[in-house]
This record gives C-alpha cells, structure tokens and sequence, in this order.
C-alpha cells in the first residue's frame, strides 16, 4: 500500500542528492547534471562569487538508475518498488503542471519552466550553493583601493637607483654559479688522481677506473636503492654458501571482478575524474573500491565489492548501508 504523498516531498530529496552527487535522474521527467564551477571575480564591478554546483537539465536522462528510488525508500521507510510508484505519480504531476503554463518549483535547486515550444526549461536557483566545499562561502563586493607613492612609502630615488644595484650584484651572482659548476668538476679530478696509482700498479683498466670515478656522482648513486632481501643458503656438498634472493609476499587477491554478475554500487560521477577522486579517497580509508563501468547515460558507477549469487550480493548490499553508504543499491547485469 502506497504511502500518502501529501506526508512527504521528494522535492527535498533531490536537493539532498544534488548535494552529494552530480547527477540525480527523475524517472519519466529528466535528469539533473552538477558541474564544478570555479570562484570568479568581476573586475569591473569588483565582486567576488564563491565556487559552486552548476545544474543543468536534460530530458533525455529518464531511464531509472535507482538513486532517487533509493533516496525515497530510506527517506520515508516505504519499499523500493512503492517508492518507483511515488517518484512516477510525481514526474506526472509536474509535467502536468508545466503543460498549464505553470512553473514547478524544487526548493533549492531551481524551477522548470515551458518554452515557447512546449520544451521544458531550467533556471537555477542561486541564492542556494549545492557545493559541500563552499559551505559558509557567500558572494560579496569589495570597493577598489586607491593608493598613491606616498601611501605605499615609495622614494622616487630608489626607484631610479634600482638599475645601478642590479648591476652591482650581478658579477657575484654569477661567481656563485661558477663555483657550484666547478666544485664537481674538482672533486672528479682529485679521485681521478688517486686511481692513477692503480693503473701502474695492477692491471685495472681506464674504462674501470673512469666507471668507477663517476659513479660517485650519477644521479642513480645518490637514489636509495630498494634490493629484494637474500638469505644465505650453504651447499652441504661442497661447503659453499650461495644467497638466494626472498620471494615477495603474495599480494591480495581483489574481492571486485568485473565478470560478476552483480555489483554493489556506492556512486555515480558524469566526470571520470570526480570518480576517480571519489575511489582514491575511499582506498585511502581501506575500503577497496574501482570504477565498476559507465552507464547507458555516460556515468561512471562505482563499486565496493561484486559477486555471482544474489543471495552474496544482498548480503553485501546490507553491510554497506548498516555501514557510511547508505545510498548503495544494488547493480544487475
């Protein structure tokens, strides 16, 4: 039995979404899509406006990818599938709203509006700022400064005299940099010398001496070098000792494969790099996460753990919203 629709908004929901994610889908109506945009200053007016999410509209983005229908089941504690009834009796109303010739507003995002042609349109509501990063950040306008020599304590004959000290400092600048050239140069010739004395005594070769000179000085000589750690091994045969190199500690196998059939999805990004940011920062946390595949409608999903049964995967999809994603729903290919 459906939940009365009066009692709740799902307005408030996709403000909520826009507010984590950058593209929140209405079943039957469009899709909003939030792109970064940068702070900006007016140079003629002298206003400072903070960065923001940029919303934009696209009816052609109807297709259900269960973030909404998520939202409003654990919103509102109703099933997922009365949920998908609600969110479709809404999309209707609004459509119906809009072909009166009536705005339909969402509080905090904007209001759709009918074209002239019948298309629907969106204007952003820009007294709200959907970006967590500028949370207290407001838009504000600050008066030009004037400033004169006299304020900034300038003397018109350092000014003048400024030309003549460069002149005076640049021979010792340059000293500078002939001593850091011929310092190396000098140490070379010094060990350089005193492999002479090899070279008459034994039958050490130039190419040795001259490998071995500047070795001290290559760049891969003054990296750490990282060896695989040996362990000595004795051969009871002949008595020698051999070093046998340690093998390295196998790695992990990762619990996401891409060829299961079922994927816990804990985000959808429009930009691959919001994604790829949104992985990093959960591996950074421990959480083993990758970018599972890219929808039909050009986003990046991205999963926490896959698996074959669907039983495994239910099981999985409840540990991750007891757990901080309680907006993961499940994928199924």
């Amino acid at each position: 039995m459906l939940l009365n629709s009066r009692k709740m908004d799902i307005r408030n929901c996709i403000a909520d979404l826009l507010s984590v994610h950058d593209c929140v889908i209405i079943p039957g109506l469009g899709g909003f899509i939030g792109n970064y945009s940068p702070a900006r200053i007016d140079p003629v007016h002298h206003a400072f406006q903070p960065p923001y999410k940029k919303l934009l509209f696209n009816v052609n983005l109807k297709q259900n990818d269960g973030l909404l229908a998520n939202a409003v089941a654990d919103s509102y504690g109703t099933s997922y599938q009365d949920a998908c009834a609600l969110i479709d009796r809404f999309a209707g109303e609004c459509l119906h709203v809009l072909k009166s010739g009536t705005s339909f507003v969402i509080p905090e995002v904007g209001r759709l509006f009918s074209g002239r042609e019948g298309n629907i349109q969106f204007e952003q509501d820009k007294q709200t700022n959907l970006l967590p990063e500028s949370f207290g950040l407001i838009s504000f306008t600050s008066p030009p400064i004037s400033r004169n020599s006299q304020m900034l304590g300038i003397d018109p004959f350092m000014v003048s005299s400024g030309r003549h000290a460069a002149r005076k400092f640049m021979l010792p600048r340059v000293l500078k940099w002939a001593a850091i050239l011929v310092l190396p140069i000098g140490f070379a010739a010094v060990i350089g010398l005193s492999q002479y004395g090899r070279i008459t005594s034994d039958d050490t070769s130039h190419a040795n001496i001259l490998s071995s000179v500047f070795s001290r000085f290559s760049s891969a000589s003054l990296v750490e070098k990282r060896t695989v750690p040996v362990i000595p091994v004795m051969n009871r045969k002949t008595r020698a000792v051999t070093v046998a190199p340690v093998a390295p500690p196998e790695t992990k196998t990762s619990l996401i494969r891409s060829d299961d059939s079922f994927a816990v999805i804990v985000g959808a990004f429009r930009i691959k790099e919001n994604a790829e940011n949104y992985v990093a920062a959960l591996n950074r946390k421990g959480i083993e996460a990758t970018i599972f595949d890219r929808s039909r409608t050009g986003l990046y999903r991205i999963t926490i753990g896959t698996c074959s049964q669907r039983e495994e995967a239910v099981e999985m999809l409840a540990r991750a919203k007891s757990s901080d994603f309680r907006d993961a729903w499940l994928l199924a290919k």
